[in-house]
C-alpha cells in the first residue's frame, strides 16, 4: 500500500527528489516508513469534527470521568493549530519589522554598498594592486630586503617598547591639554622633544605628522595668547607671555618685529576698550568722563611703554612708537572736541562762585592734560606739540593763556 501510494506521489514533486528516489535506496526506504507511519496512524486519519478548544465541556467531563484516555488530536486540529501558530509567527515578525525599519533600511544599504564594492571596485584595486606588486618583484625582490626573520624581530621590539610608542603618539593629546591648563612652557618643551626625534630619525614619518599636529596645537595656543593681551594683565604675566611667544617666533629672522607688533596692537586695542567702558558716563557728567580718559591715558600709556622697554631693550622701533602713540593721542583729541565745547556751554545760575568753579574744573581738565604729556618724557616722547596744534592754535578750545597759566604751575611744581 505504501509502495503505491509513494510511486503516485513520486510524480508530483520536484524533479532533484525522484532522482534522489530513484538514486538512493535509504531514502526511498525511509520515506516508505513514513507514509507507512501515516497510513496504519488511526489518530491522524480520523474525521472527527475540529473544535477550537481541547478542554471538553462540562458535561463531556462529567460523562468522560470514568475514561481514562487523554484527548486525542485529530489531523484537522493538528492543521489548525499549525496554521495558528504560523499566524502567530508572521504578526510577531510583522511587528519586529515594523519597528526596526530604519535599521533595516540601513543594513539593506550597506549591503548593497559593500556588494558594489566587492563586484565593481575590488577588481580595480586587486588588479591596481598586483601591478604595483609585480613591478616592485621586477625591479628589487621584497625578500631581498626584509626577511621574515628581520619582519618577526622588529614586531618585537615595537611590541616591547609599546608603552613608549603608546607615549610618543599622545604627545598632541598632552601638548593640547598642558596648553588648556596653561602650562604653555610644557607645550614648548613637547614641540622641542617631538623636533629633536624628526632630527635623530628623519626617515620617520610618523614624527613629521606628531610634529604637525603639535604645529596646530601651538598656533592655537598662539591665538589664545593674543587675545589673553588685549586684556588687563600684570607686568609679570605680560612678560611670560612674551618670553614664550619669543620661543614661538625664535625662528624667524625678523621675529622682534613681528613680537612688537603684536605687543602694540594688543595694547592699543586694551587701552580703546578700557576708554569705551567710560561711555555711560557721558549721560551724567562729560567732565568726569574726560577726566577719567586721561586718568585711563596716563596709567596704561606709561606702563606699556615700561614693558616695551623691558622685553625690547635692544630694539626700539621709533616709528613704530610713534604711530601707536599719535593714534591714541588723536583719539584723545576728537574726545575734547566733541565734548568740551558742551562743557564750557553748561548753564550755570549766573552767579560769580559758579563760573569761577567750571572755570576751575576746566582748569583741572588742561592740568591733567599736561600732566599726561609730561609723563611721556622719559621715554623721549612728546606729543605736546599735537595737542597745541589740535585743541589750542586750530580749534581755539583751550586758551593759549590757560595753557600756559597752567602750563606755569607744571614747571613750578618741578622746581
Amino acid at each position: 500500500m505504501s509502495l503505491l501510494l509513494l510511486d503516485s506521489l513520486k510524480d508530483g514533486l520536484a524533479e532533484e527528489y525522484v532522482q534522489l528516489l530513484n538514486q538512493n535506496p535509504e531514502f526511498y526506504q525511509d520515506a516508505e516508513k513514513y507514509l507507512q507511519d501515516l497510513l496504519i496512524n488511526d489518530d491522524l486519519l480520523s474525521t472527527d469534527p475540529f473544535t477550537t478548544s481541547t478542554t471538553p465541556s462540562s458535561s463531556t467531563a462529567h460523562d468522560d470521568t470514568n475514561d481514562p484516555s487523554p484527548h486525542r488530536k485529530t489531523l484537522t486540529e493538528e492543521i489548525a493549530e499549525l496554521d495558528l501558530s504560523q499566524h502567530q509567527i508572521n504578526t510577531k515578525l510583522s511587528s519586529i519589522t515594523n519597528t526596526h525599519r530604519d535599521l533595516i533600511i540601513d543594513i539593506s544599504n550597506d549591503l548593497q554598498f559593500v556588494n558594489h564594492q566587492l563586484t565593481h571596485e575590488y577588481l580595480q584595486y586587486s588588479d591596481g594592486l598586483l601591478k604595483m606588486l609585480s613591478s616592485d618583484i621586477r625591479a628589487e625582490p621584497i625578500v631581498s630586503q626584509f626577511s621574515v626573520r628581520a619582519n618577526i624581530s622588529i614586531n618585537n621590539t615595537i611590541l616591547n617598547k609599546i608603552d613608549s610608542v603608546l607615549d610618543i603618539l599622545e604627545l598632541p593629546t598632552l601638548c593640547k591639554l598642558c596648553i588648556l591648563q596653561g602650562n604653555y612652557q610644557e607645550s614648548l618643551e613637547i614641540s622641542i622633544y617631538i623636533q629633536s626625534l624628526m632630527i635623530r630619525y628623519p626617515k620617520i614619518t610618523l614624527f613629521r605628522e606628531i610634529n604637525s599636529r603639535i604645529d596646530h596645537e601651538l598656533k592655537v595656543m598662539i591665538k589664545g595668547l593674543i587675545r589673553l593681551l588685549n586684556t588687563n594683565l600684570k607686568q609679570n604675566h605680560i612678560l611670560k607671555i612674551f618670553q614664550i611667544l619669543n620661543k614661538l617666533f625664535d625662528s624667524n629672522k625678523d621675529s622682534d618685529l613681528v613680537l612688537i607688533k603684536i605687543f602694540l596692537n594688543s595694547r592699543y586695542k586694551f587701552i580703546v576698550n578700557e576708554v569705551g567702558s567710560l561711555k555711560p558716563l557721558i549721560k551724567f557728567n562729560k567732565l568726569t568722563y574726560l577726566k577719567r580718559f586721561i586718568e585711563i591715558y596716563r596709567e596704561f600709556i606709561f606702563s606699556s611703554l615700561s614693558i616695551y622697554h623691558i622685553i625690547f631693550k635692544n630694539n626700539q622701533q621709533v616709528v613704530l612708537i610713534n604711530q601707536f602713540i599719535r593714534s591714541l593721542v588723536g583719539m584723545l583729541c576728537d574726545e575734547f572736541k566733541t565734548y568740551l565745547p558742551d562743557i564750557k556751554a553748561q548753564k550755570t545760575d549766573d552767579s560769580y562762585e559758579s563760573e569761577i568753579d567750571l572755570a576751575s574744573s576746566i582748569d583741572g581738565l588742561v592740568l591733567q592734560l599736561i600732566y599726561l604729556c609730561r609723563s611721556l618724557s622719559n621715554f623721549h616722547l612728546d606729543f605736546e606739540p599735537i595737542i597745541l596744534l589740535e585743541l589750542v592754535s586750530t580749534t581755539n578750545l583751550i586758551s593759549e593763556s590757560d595753557w600756559l597759566r597752567n602750563l606755569s604751575k607744571v614747571k613750578i611744581k618741578h622746581r
